[in-house]
């Protein structure tokens, strides 16, 4: 696992794998990705995880969807740190429902409430 991406969910991983090949520029704008299930393969996960990888970037501006179409590699977005703030809280936010769902789980488990 790469440092820079450790402590990272795997969906966030593919994301910043792409990003990566973005800013490299072995995508370049106007390129098309291949199929979810391909992306899914390549990266070894699930399909799930490849498709929420691709709204995260779809969201941030990295790449547009077009249906039935595909989906595209925009102009590389301005990192501003009004997007990095963005992107942190909603990392936080799922961090913060993730640990109040194992907190559910346990107290289900133990009885206690």
């Amino acid at each position: 696992m790469d440092a820079n991406t450790a402590g990272m969910a795997v969906y966030e991983r593919v994301a910043e794998s792409i990003r990566e090949d973005i800013r490299a520029g072995v995508l370049k704008p106007g390129d098309k990705l291949p199929g979810n299930r391909d992306l899914a393969e390549k990266y070894d996960v699930a399909l799930g995880t490849a498709q929420k990888a691709l709204r995260r970037l779809q969201d941030d501006g990295w790449l547009t969807a077009t249906p039935a179409v595909g989906v595209f590699v925009n102009e590389l977005p301005a990192e501003t740190d009004r997007l990095d703030v963005a992107a942190e809280l909603r990392e936080l936010r799922q961090a913060v429902a993730d640990l109040t769902e194992r907190v559910q789980r346990i107290e289900e488990g133990t009885g206690e409430s």
